[in-house]
């Protein structure tokens, strides 16, 4: 599948650092000119800086997804400076661990936003280009909690749930008119900065239920940003007349 995605444009959100800037860097190592999205300036343009000098194509917008012109601007950007828009990655996401009865107002907000509405708004700004066009591909990220009950985590695992579900309800609707919408389900990875934000004192509780009800092997070498990024190249890269609706990657002994 060499050279099947060079010189298409990617937009990817949550790229300033772990999964999301893995996945931009792969997909310009692939041939593709990328739009990174987050919501930190620095940590963006040194994404940028590192796939510029390995000799890709790569740009940033400021974006917060819980902003829907800051999403709209991220998209047309993209199209503005490259002429088109060929995929959107919805990576960005946030999440906190913390039972239900002790559960935060805004603290679910801020989830449900980023996570949902967020990628609403994205897929919707996409479709825009994409369907006149009658070509392009809408990659959502999620997670196993999205039809596990992973205790602690419920406003993150409904939010899951949800982009599950819209993204199967936007395939039925744009199937025929030439755009793909692929799901990664994305189990246990290390080296990202989401663990650093979850509560500390709560966290390892949580884990250790985890791996009571066999959701979770804490003895398992957890997968590596690379791994994902080489699965949404996988996805992406996949003939016109193909479409991997939902695939799940995780470590081989969890």
């Amino acid at each position: 599948m060499e050279g099947v995605l060079a010189g298409r444009v990617a937009v990817v959100t949550g790229a300033s650092a772990g999964i999301g800037a893995a996945v931009a860097g792969a997909l310009a190592a692939a041939g593709m000119r990328v739009m990174l999205g987050a919501r930190r300036a620095t940590q963006l343009e040194t994404v940028c800086g590192e796939i510029r000098a390995r000799g890709g194509d790569a740009d940033f917008v400021v974006t917060d997804m819980r902003d829907e012109a800051q999403i709209e601007r991220l998209i047309a950007s993209a199209v503005e400076q490259y002429g088109r828009i060929d995929a959107v990655v919805n990576n960005a996401a946030m999440g906190a661990v913390r039972t239900v009865a002790d559960g935060r107002v805004e603290e679910w907000r801020a989830i449900l936003e980023t996570n949902v509405l967020g990628t609403l708004v994205a897929c919707r700004a996409a479709l825009r280009y994409m369907l006149p066009r009658g070509h392009g591909d809408i990659l959502n990220v999620i997670s196993p909690t999205a039809h596990e009950a992973w205790p602690y985590m419920a406003a993150y695992a409904a939010s899951k749930a949800g982009i599950e579900a819209l993204s199967r309800c936007l395939r039925a609707e744009v199937t025929g008119r030439g755009v793909r919408v692929m799901v990664l389900e994305v189990h246990n990875v290390g080296g990202t900065e989401a663990a650093l934000h979850l509560d500390q004192e709560l966290t390892p509780a949580a884990i250790q239920r985890w791996a009571e009800l066999g959701l979770l092997n804490v003895n398992a070498p957890p997968l590596e940003r690379s791994d994902v990024a080489r699965a949404v190249v996988f996805q992406l890269s996949q003939a016109d007349t193909a479409s991997i609706h939902h695939l799940t990657i995780r470590p081989r002994a969890d």
